[in-house]
């Protein structure tokens, strides 16, 4: 039975380790940690088996008996960890995947594939861009929809002028590359991200402020020699965290029962 390290204790993190301790993933949650410890002291506080609250990563890293990190903090966490995390021989499942599109993250990630875990998380249709990928995929267009309050947390907006709270109807408010989003949208990339990774190409980002939905809608469009994909994933927020999917966390637990089933 594999033992994780569960890294970030948020909406996601406390719905794996709730997946983990009730026996639906066949695993050891034998630590959590997070920046903000009382956020893992009250993770801990709900579950049974009562995992280890960690001082810090080091701690984790340097016990040879996990096998397994699962990061599901951010981006700047995927950037600072990923490397130590290989180099200490355990394998990583990868929750904040636009931390893996930084150049040095990205090598490490294409050196390691058989380390580094990338659930589909909030999309479908992943297994079939991978394969096109074997051929070459032209073009890849993602197109998200989200209320707007889900896109208030960028300083994106108010640095152009644009105030989110008069848009009355589905108004586009970004166009570009995945890399660009990244720095801009460092919350709402994760799809494309996995799209990206997946693709081994560019994937264009297209962001439409929506209040007419409550719920978050990706639309890709897919192009190649292959075949033409559309692909719309209309996902309900997870609800502890309205920016969140409930569909990315529950791709993570499916990841990892596929993991821990091997």
């Amino acid at each position: 039975m594999k033992r994780i390290g569960l890294l970030g204790c948020g909406a996601i993190g406390s719905l794996i380790a709730k997946a983990i301790d009730d026996g639906i993933v066949k695993a050891e949650l034998a630590y959590v940690y997070d920046i903000d410890k009382e956020a893992a002291l009250k993770l801990v506080d709900k579950l049974r088996g009562k995992p280890k609250v960690s001082e810090g990563m080091d701690e984790m890293l340097r016990d040879k008996s996990v096998d397994m990190i699962v990061e599901a903090a951010s981006d700047d966490a995927v950037v600072e960890y990923l490397k130590p995390i290989i180099e200490s021989g355990k394998e990583v499942l990868v929750m904040s995947i636009g931390g893996l599109l930084f150049p040095e993250t990205r090598r490490i990630y294409e050196e390691n594939l058989g380390k580094i875990h990338v659930p589909a998380g909030a999309i479908a249709g992943l297994d079939a861009i991978q394969a096109i990928s074997l051929v070459g995929v032209d073009k890849i267009v993602l197109t998200t929809h989200k209320p707007p309050e889900a896109l208030a947390y960028s300083e994106y907006f108010k640095n152009r002028g644009i105030d989110l709270e008069n848009i009355t109807k589905p108004t586009l408010v970004y166009e570009g590359p995945v890399e660009d989003a990244l720095k801009h949208f460092p919350k709402s990339v994760n799809v494309a991200a996995a799209l990206a990774l997946y693709s081994r190409t560019g994937v264009l980002v297209r962001i439409v402020a929506d209040p007419t939905r409550d719920k978050i809608v990706h639309e890709i469009s897919v192009e190649s020699k292959v075949s033409n994909l559309k692909i719309i994933v209309e996902n309900v927020p997870h609800p502890d965290n309205p920016r969140t999917s409930y569909l990315a966390a529950l791709s993570c637990i499916r990841r990892l029962q596929e993991i821990c089933s091997s």
